[in-house]
């Protein structure tokens, strides 16, 4: 019994803190990276824990008596990390969708590479928007924002309190636009290049049926995809970046409806 109130006072309020940051840590970009040493990201979950400690403790109710109750709260801070660290993933996923689109229109369907972020073959593209919307992720300093969200939580979403389900579905929702929107707008140059210049070969193979059509449109096509992709990168990155500053996670995007 004399190890009962140090587990009150010291190891219980840091388990629930480490429960919500890691969650929040494991789904959110660049610092979720497979790449990533897992004793690394483990070290960092619980350093970022303990410094934030003194300030959240006092948010930690006290250890339930009972197993079930004690479930009960842990599963429910690791769904509240989740969530806190969902929106940033989803950001990035609209890098994704624009770089699958300039892998299908510029013709890079075959030049596939492994995907640190989703540990799965997609374009090259898409794997080059990736990794430079992760360099800016840290570069911003926006994980910073993502631990001032975490320390925020706690004072509208105490621990053992979830949001609404309706509120989260609604919110998700809207994410699932934005970041639709967001990877067409993105890739929007090159679509537009893409299709007119389809059109264009489609007209020329009608007027001159001896040409071999594929093997001229194909570099045209890869050609001026990277030009219009190496002049507008910055852009990209730019709108992409303003973009998820504003929607870092799903209950900012509920506070704007």
């Amino acid at each position: 019994m004399g190890g009962l109130p140090l587990a009150e006072l010291l190891v219980f309020p840091f388990f629930l803190i480490l429960v919500r940051v890691g969650a929040a840590m494991m789904v959110f970009p660049a610092l979720s990276d497979p790449s990533i040493n897992v004793r690394a990201r483990l070290l960092l979950v619980v350093g970022i824990s303990f410094i934030l400690m003194p300030a959240l403790q006092t948010y930690v109710p006290a250890m339930p008596a009972r197993t079930g109750d004690m479930v009960l709260l842990v599963f429910s801070e690791l769904v509240m990390g989740i969530l806190l660290g969902l929106g940033a993933r989803l950001m990035m996923v609209a890098m994704s969708l624009a770089g699958e689109l300039i892998a299908f229109l510029a013709g890079f369907q075959s030049a596939s590479l492994f995907d640190p972020q989703t540990a799965t073959n997609t374009g090259a593209p898409a794997v080059f928007l990736t990794l430079c919307a992760s360099v800016v992720l840290l570069g911003l300093n926006l994980h910073h924002q993502l631990i001032l969200a975490i320390v925020e939580s706690y004072t509208i979403f105490k621990p053992g309190v979830l949001p609404d389900v309706g509120d989260i579905s609604a919110a998700y929702v809207e994410m699932l636009v934005i970041v639709t929107r967001l990877g067409v707008q993105l890739a929007a140059p090159i679509i537009v290049a893409g299709v007119l210049a389809n059109a264009l070969f489609g007209v020329l193979n009608r007027l001159v049926p001896q040409l071999q059509t594929f093997f001229v449109s194909v570099p045209v096509s890869i050609t001026v995809s990277l030009l219009l992709l190496v002049a507008g990168l910055s852009s990209m990155l730019q709108l992409w970046a303003t973009t998820t500053q504003s929607k870092l996670t799903l209950f900012q995007v509920e506070s704007d409806q």
